[in-house]
């Protein structure tokens, strides 16, 4: 109600002001142009004229000015006295009252039940963006959002709101702000955001646990992509590595270390490093199968001269009290791994025997 009576006065003093403009002019330029002629011809009527049985009453303003014949008429057509104008001229004073009376409304409401008498209300008689249809709702937000002190985007922002998290609606239109209730203040979000049923919100929390779960994999996949391929990378790397070390022993004839004699098919027998050294040509395949079952892994090859390989070491027997198997031992052909051993060790116990193909 208090709305209504405040649209009302509202209404009225804006057309009053304008009203008692366009009739003071009127009326001052009916007065200046006929009103004075009247003026200056009342001394002369009454200097001059003949005595009237009854003497006509001349209306006049409440500034005592002479109204026009054709004014007082149109007057009394309208049944407006002379109070009445003294009320239209007071219009502007009228609307400036007015005018007071809805910034007190704005700023000091009456009571807390007056919860429609508030900026929008009276805003909304001058800008359509304040026009709101009244709502009491609690809606949510699909994601998060500012709220705007005022309905427009360059409007100052006076708090947020989480996504997913309920609001207070309290005015929609057809524009892109709506009226909102956050923290007992009036405020304004992006009406693009605002959901009405829960369900929809749910759905999108749905949505939601979807694209973090898809994520979720898929930075799994791209993690072990990594590490598979670094994996590669790395077996790559430690093959080139496994084959260049290969090639430079496929080369070797003799240890780096020793500079003494060394032996080959037409020495049969000489003293290297470690003590005598002899050679023999059998099938090792079974020293290798013995040597897996003690967890020694390693690829079986020959060497460019004829050594035969176990890995990277030259595979030979030995007394096994002195070189246990799997012993690395120093021969003037290279390093050895104890795979073997013969009847040689009893008699001469530091004495290796090298596996070749001689």
């Amino acid at each position: 109600m208090r709305k209504q009576i405040l649209s009302v006065c509202l209404s009225l003093a804006i057309l009053a002001a304008s009203g008692a403009t366009f009739g003071m002019q009127a009326s001052a330029t009916e007065t200046a142009a006929e009103g004075a002629s009247v003026i200056e011809a009342v001394p002369a009527e009454t200097e001059f004229a003949a005595p009237q049985e009854e003497e006509e009453s001349v209306p006049t303003d409440a500034a005592g000015n002479v109204i026009a014949p054709e004014v007082a008429q149109a007057i009394d057509s309208a049944d407006v006295g002379v109070t009445d104008l003294e009320k239209i001229t007071d219009a502007e004073q009228a609307a400036d009252d007015v005018a007071g009376v809805a910034e007190e409304a704005i700023q000091a409401p009456a009571n807390p039940g007056d919860a429609d008498m508030n900026k929008s209300t009276i805003n909304a008689a001058f800008d359509s963006t304040y026009a709101f249809t009244k709502e009491d709702a609690v809606v949510y937000v699909s994601q998060a959002v500012a709220v705007k002190a005022e309905p427009a985007d360059e409007a100052e922002d006076i708090a947020s709101i989480d996504k997913y998290a309920t609001v207070h609606l309290t005015g929609s239109n057809d524009l892109k702000y709506w009226e909102v209730t956050v923290g007992g203040e009036i405020g304004y979000i992006d009406s693009a955001v605002i959901v009405r049923e829960r369900a929809e919100i749910e759905a999108l929390k749905a949505d939601d646990i979807r694209k973090e779960e898809t994520e979720a994999q898929s930075r799994q996949e791209q993690e072990e992509a990594i590490v598979e391929k670094t994996t590669e990378a790395g077996e790559e790397w430690a093959q080139a590595l496994k084959d260049s070390r290969r090639e430079e022993l496929a080369q070797q004839t003799r240890s780096l270390n020793w500079n003494g004699p060394v032996l080959s098919r037409s020495k049969g027998s000489v003293y290297g490093p470690s003590g005598k050294e002899t050679y023999y040509n059998l099938n090792m395949s079974g020293c290798v199968r013995n040597m897996n079952r003690r967890g020694y892994y390693y690829d079986v090859w020959v060497r460019n001269d004829g050594c035969k390989m176990f890995g990277d070491y030259i595979m030979c027997a030995a007394n096994l009290g002195v070189h246990p198997f799997g012993s690395l031992v120093e021969c003037s052909l290279g390093t050895c791994i104890v795979v073997d051993t013969g009847g040689f060790a009893s008699g001469n116990p530091h004495q290796l025997d090298i596996a070749v193909t001689w």
